[in-house]
């Protein structure tokens, strides 16, 4: 499982909450609202699925801006799984 957070800057507060609602009905977990942004969490199989959903964010009506904070690496499930094991 590939994972990226960060958190998208909308137009005015007004565009809040269809930004949220889109951002459901595409999967995209929403973890904390304040003010104009919206921080998310995005979970997919594979690198290509997490680009593909980031790249479409900014294209939802009212959103200014998105900012990544994390992207995990891919593989990284299976290091972390060996590394357990091994222990």
């Amino acid at each position: 499982m590939i994972v990226a957070s960060g958190f998208i800057e909308t137009n005015e507060i007004e565009d809040v909450e269809g930004v949220v609602s889109e951002l459901k009905t595409r999967g995209v977990d929403v973890n904390e609202i304040k003010d104009e942004k919206i921080v998310f969490l995005i979970e997919r199989d594979s690198t290509s699925e997490i680009k593909k959903s980031l790249d479409s964010l900014k294209d939802i009506d009212g959103v200014r801006n998105v900012y990544l904070a994390y992207y995990s690496i891919d593989g990284s499930d299976e290091v972390v799984a060996n590394y357990l094991q091994v222990g």
